[in-house]
């Protein structure tokens, strides 16, 4: 049992371990060094003011995504949705803030903020009640449901009412309720507190991790395990929306295409290593982000591509898949989610 304990955390740090490794052999290849690369990387990411606050930028909407990602798996749901909830969620915001632009500072934010929540949370629904009611892979439809919302995103920012006209790069009004920098580092701290005290220390996160363990077992015990599972999904959809915010609200102040694009396969990669601690997850994410800051001295400081941070950002993916694999098969089984649950 004690070993058990320890075998997803070291698991996980192996695949950090492995991707770093390939990677650096693949610079090797290039004629470069590797040291000098992934020294270039960490002072990027942490050697100046400047970069740790990169770093935390890039690490956070990550981080949200993994909880994302994190809370619907435990009740037994494979969220891959994440970039067209994120999607949702912008284009709720865009709405909002044109229809509440007459409103002050205070109730256009929350309007925002309200909106963004409420539409990344119905779209994770539709693929959750299509699979616990109906019986339809989740994979397939949240896949196509992201294509859909890209899609959907790019004809109203050229289109519509949202968007600004005569740009190269579609772009929705700019938002003038915004969230400072330090605030917004703020409150995700406080979202990743809450979301590791209700995982662990409360009556509700013990039923959702019961629910996704043994759903016969908890629907036995009396539990509405389809009012559970449902619940976190939306909740699910609801982190991905709180990313999207932050990304808007407090980095862009508008809604661009493409603002999204591979965040959510971020967040689930950072998930599979936490391996289902919340602790881990967020090193994750931490661990992504600062990937993400460090490309840019990586590029001014070798001669090394910053395409380094992809190569080692995909063979962390490609370790991670081991776990994925796992989970889909284990979350392949019947849920015995009747019409009375």
């Amino acid at each position: 049992m004690k070993h058990g304990r320890w075998l997803k955390p070291l698991s996980s740090a192996a695949a950090i371990v492995m991707a770093f490794l390939i990677a650096g052999f693949v610079v090797l290849l290039s004629g470069e060094d590797p040291g000098t690369a992934y020294r270039a990387l960490f002072r990027g990411a942490f050697g100046s003011v400047t970069g740790l606050k990169n770093t935390v930028r890039y690490s956070i909407p990550i981080i949200m995504l993994g909880f994302s990602f994190a809370i619907c798996n435990d009740c037994g749901f494979f969220n891959i949705g994440q970039e067209g909830q994120m999607y949702a969620a912008a284009i709720a915001a865009a709405g909002a803030a044109l229809v509440g632009a007459g409103l002050p500072r205070g109730l256009q934010l929350l309007l925002i903020i309200a909106a963004a929540v409420i539409a990344g949370g119905i779209l994770c629904l539709i693929p959750a009640v299509l699979k616990f009611v109906f019986g339809v892979n989740e994979v397939i439809v949240s896949m196509l449901l992201n294509y859909i919302l890209v899609l959907l995103t790019n004809y109203l920012l050229l289109n519509s009412s949202i968007g600004i006209t005569g740009r190269t790069t579609p772009s929705s009004i700019e938002f003038e309720p915004r969230i400072e920098a330090w605030v917004l580092a703020g409150l995700s701290a406080l979202i990743m507190l809450a979301y590791a005290l209700f995982m662990k220390n409360t009556v509700p996160g013990y039923r959702l991790r019961m629910t996704g363990r043994n759903a016969d077992f908890a629907k036995a015990n009396g539990i509405r395990v389809r009012k559970i599972i449902l619940s976190a999904c939306f909740l699910g959809g609801a982190f991905s929306a709180l990313s999207a915010v932050g990304e808007i609200l407090g980095i862009y102040h508008r809604v661009y295409d493409g603002f999204a694009e591979n965040l959510g396969f971020y967040g689930m990669t950072a998930a599979l290593i936490g391996s289902q601690s919340t602790s881990g997850l967020i090193f994750g994410g931490i661990i992504l982000g600062a990937l993400q800051s460090g490309s840019v001295s990586l590029t001014v400081m070798t001669d090394v591509s910053s395409d380094m941070v992809l190569v080692v950002q995909g063979f962390v993916m490609l370790f991670a898949t081991v776990n994925i694999l796992r989970i889909l098969g284990k979350r392949g089984k019947h849920y015995g989610l009747s019409s009375t649950s």
